[in-house]
């Protein structure tokens, strides 16, 4: 779950520094638990033929994946190497410009959308000559197809706040005490956790309380009583938060979490240039997860449909084949290919 208020955070250095590339390597970050995930563009790769039909609910008899070497497994293998050319060209690049005599204040390279965009100072009306640079350092490094823009940096307003560091401090010590008293009460009266306890506090909204469990569970007004309990020691008016999820679905999720496939996945798709894919989401809650890929593709075309199948047997073949996927690989899930109005391509 993503923090509800943010404190003002210095603007980080251009330097392709190792914060960067872990930031690429992990892929995506987790927003709030059991809401839809979007990933942003990307582009997959192709395969073998796959023989489920419908909604694509994925069964474990596929005997067929073991014919082929999966795309995404060979792209995780080089996986170091394009972190290693885009540290150089995060080099090469921020040198290139600077000998022509422009000032950069950084340079940011989106996987999601191939752009990489340039922020300078003391900017004139001439951006072609660095965005050619640009151009020409992305080609020599092998990332080929990526969008350019260069545009003048503008200084982020600091923003100005009453709170002191030491209040600060104070509302991260009473946040994880509050998070720990209310995990110790509710398991000793035997309620299942599907999340960690989450609590956030802030000077001017108070105090907000989450706390997820099963769907099955019936003494709700008796969290809720015990969540305003504790909260109240804390803010006048405790915000509650509490959901139910099912079971089956967040041990799913605890699983895939474990084998890091799904990000695995994204940035597989994100790379390939083979197919047109715009756009990558999944979800596990409802049980099964749901995989959705939109594409630029016509729904009815022949070709779509194709394709389509192409796409969900790349993802179908790494879960059944990668190192990692061991254990998710008795799992159901479900692969949804989109076109570009957002429409399921079915198979012809």
């Amino acid at each position: 779950m993503s923090n509800r208020w943010n404190y003002p955070e210095k603007i980080k250095n251009m330097k392709f520094n190792k914060e960067h590339k872990n930031n690429v390597l992990n892929g995506l970050k987790e927003p709030m638990p059991i809401k839809k995930k979007k990933l942003g563009k990307r582009w997959l790769a192709a395969a073998c033929t796959l023989l489920l039909l419908g909604g694509w609910i994925f069964t474990p008899a596929m005997e067929h994946v073991v014919a082929k070497i999966p795309y995404i497994s060979q792209f995780l293998d080089q996986r170091e190497d394009r972190m290693e050319r885009m540290e150089t060209f995060y080099e090469d690049v921020s040198l290139s410009i600077k000998k022509e005599g422009y000032q950069i204040r950084d340079i940011q390279f989106s996987w999601d959308d191939k752009a990489v965009i340039i922020e300078m100072k003391n900017m004139d009306n001439s951006a072609s000559p660095v965005q050619r640079l640009v151009e020409e350092e992305l080609a020599d490094k092998g990332f080929n197809d990526y969008s350019v823009s260069v545009k003048p940096f503008k200084e982020i307003e600091k923003v100005q706040s009453d709170v002191t560091e030491e209040e600060i401090e104070a509302y991260q010590k009473n946040t994880k005490e509050l998070e720990k008293k209310l995990t110790i009460r509710l398991e000793k009266l035997n309620f299942e956790l599907m999340f960690p306890v989450q609590v956030q506090m802030n000077p001017t909204q108070g105090v907000y309380i989450n706390v997820i469990v099963p769907e099955a569970e019936t003494r709700l007004k008796l969290i809720e009583k015990i969540m305003l309990e504790e909260g109240k020691k804390y803010g006048e008016d405790p915000e509650l938060d509490l959901r139910q999820v099912q079971k089956r679905a967040r041990e799913q999720e605890v699983r895939w979490g474990k084998t890091g496939a799904i990000n695995d996945i994204a940035q597989a798709m994100m790379e390939s240039e083979q197919f047109p894919v715009t756009g990558f989401s999944y979800s596990f809650h409802p049980y099964p997860l749901q995989i959705k890929i939109k594409t630029s593709l016509d729904q009815t075309s022949q070709r779509s449909s194709e394709i389509a199948e192409e796409i969900k047997s790349e993802i179908d073949l790494f879960i059944q084949s990668g190192e990692k996927t061991k254990s998710i690989r008795e799992d159901r899930y479900e692969i949804h290919v989109l076109s570009k109005d957002k429409k399921k391509i079915e198979r012809n």
